[in-house]
């Protein structure tokens, strides 16, 4: 499944929002000591045409002020309603 996601930390911060295949970015940030280094840390995800991807990537990185990664695509925001338990 191809789309965009959020990792965070249990009734913490926002850790990561990227996009793609969710499995294999899931998988490789298991490798990624800025993420690991949080502990207690769910994901979700939604599926996304990837026409749409890099709007709502970087509405999420605008509203959710992610811990880490600092480049986001440069492109007009797309607003999305933000899951439970961000909104």
């Amino acid at each position: 499944m191809e789309g965009v996601y959020i990792i965070w930390q249990g009734n913490g911060p926002i850790i990561k929002i990227g996009q793609g295949i969710v499995k294999d970015r899931l998988a490789s940030h298991r490798n990624d000591r800025r993420i690991t280094a949080y502990d207690n840390l769910y994901a979700t995800w939604a599926s996304v045409s990837a026409k749409y991807r890099d709007g709502i990537e970087r509405y999420l990185a605008d509203r959710l002020s992610p811990r880490v990664g600092d480049t986001y695509p440069d492109t007009n925001p797309i607003s999305v309603n933000l899951p439970w338990p961000f909104n």
